[in-house]
């Protein structure tokens, strides 16, 4: 048994690191093309042709009439459109967040709907199947046998410690009043984006857009690994294979928000 966990445990490391050096190339592809299509930036330069100087004379005796009218016309405006700006009622300023750009913390609504996207969305399906081919791969649980009725085990396990996790989670920032889900970068270049998307994996923000260390996330990779060893997984396993489940997790975490970064489209 300790010969199979160890091979087990080997072929996912191997696994996530193939995994990390693919997605990393992917994103330098993509940030490749897309600097090639960034506009380059015209200084605009005044016409001095059409800059002329006043005389030092009356207006009224170098001016038509109706350019005399015009100049009325537009100061009268400019005065008016001044008075009803400063009229208007200000808006609530938006909070800043450490990355020097406009954080607004999300509804109840939207965080619930980010948990519901990241628990059963149409891409977390997918990295659960793929899993689940990866386990039924390396048959592990040998307990649980090949075929369709072996893949359909490890799927439901997959997906059974997802949802423990998306959980956990969800459930530790609401009680906390921090905002624990995924967000996009809005700073420019490979490099400073990157580490925006890796910082995600281990932080939060509070409602003024703070980051701190984020407790949820850190509990949910742990416990979404030990309850399923605990529970239905074979009873060779114990807590120790569910803390080392929790660090695939923590580690696969890095993976999936490079990719949300600078591949999906959210």
């Amino acid at each position: 048994m300790e010969l199979v966990s160890q091979n087990s445990c080997s072929h996912r490391c191997a696994l996530l690191i193939v995994l990390l050096l693919v997605l990393f190339g992917s994103a330098l592809v993509a940030q490749a093309q897309n600097s090639g299509d960034l506009p380059n930036r015209d200084e605009v330069k005044p016409d001095s042709s059409q800059i002329t100087e006043a005389p030092d004379q009356s207006l009224h005796s170098h001016f038509s009439a109706a350019a005399y009218m015009r100049l009325t016309a537009d100061k009268q405006a400019r005065r008016w459109l001044a008075s009803e700006r400063s009229t208007m009622p200000a808006g609530p300023a938006p909070s800043q967040n450490s990355n020097n750009g406009t954080y607004v913390f999300p509804t109840a609504h939207e965080r619930f709907k980010h948990y519901l996207w990241d628990t059963a969305g149409p891409w977390t399906l997918l990295a659960v199947a793929g899993a689940a081919g990866i386990d039924q791969w390396e048959n592990n649980p040998p307990e649980w046998r090949q075929g369709a009725s072996g893949y359909g085990k490890r799927f439901a396990s997959n997906f059974g410690q997802n949802v423990i996790q998306q959980t956990t989670i969800y459930g530790l920032s609401e009680a906390l009043h921090v905002d624990s889900s995924f967000i996009k970068s809005n700073k420019s270049g490979f490099g400073p984006r990157l580490g925006d998307a890796l910082l995600e994996n281990v932080t939060s923000r509070t409602r003024n857009g703070k980051r701190v260390i984020s407790a949820p996330r850190l509990a949910g990779f742990y416990v979404g690994g030990i309850v399923p060893a605990m529970t239905w997984y074979p009873s060779r396993f114990n807590y120790k294979d569910g803390l080392r489940e929790g660090t695939y997790a923590f580690l696969f975490g890095f993976a999936t928000n490079v990719v949300q970064e600078f591949i999906l489209h959210r």
